[in-house]
């Protein structure tokens, strides 16, 4: 029987494609001789063009921007406006091979934060899979 991938699930896989190209866009960029915060401005700019765009064809109209949206949406915009600026810098002057799996276990702090503040369920595989993580990041930057 065919088992289908759960929508989530193969959002994550594309956003993990684009992230991984993301990624390496920015070390060729830094190689090719690109200004780090040069960089984050052109592609600022170019995010701001598609996402009102998306919301259109997605949904119709531009979202409303609700009451949990701002003091969260303001935090996280300076947190990735810092983590953006010193992976791009980290990129000019390191191996993409280093910097970006270190800036990954982003995703380890995320998952324990959840488990942590909004009581998310810790199973084994979790565990192991954030385990997994932090010494694949640790082996791939030696």
């Amino acid at each position: 029987m065919t088992q289908f991938i759960r929508a989530e699930v193969a959002l994550a896989l594309v956003a993990f494609l684009c992230l991984g190209l993301t990624d390496f866009l920015r070390k060729k960029g830094s190689v090719e001789g690109a200004h780090p915060l040069g960089y984050l401005l052109v592609e600022t700019v170019v995010l701001l063009s598609i996402i009102p765009l998306a919301a259109l064809l997605l949904e119709g109209h531009i979202p409303e921007i609700g009451r949990g949206t701002i003091p969260y949406a303001l935090m996280s915009g300076i947190t990735i406006a810092v983590a953006l600026m010193a992976l791009m810098i980290g990129l000019k002057t390191g191996e993409g091979s280093v910097v970006i799996p270190i800036s990954r276990l982003g995703l380890a702090l995320a998952t324990i934060l959840s488990l942590l503040v909004l009581n998310e369920t810790i199973t084994l595989t979790k565990a192991l899979g954030i385990a997994s993580a932090v010494v694949a990041v640790l082996l791939l930057s030696r």
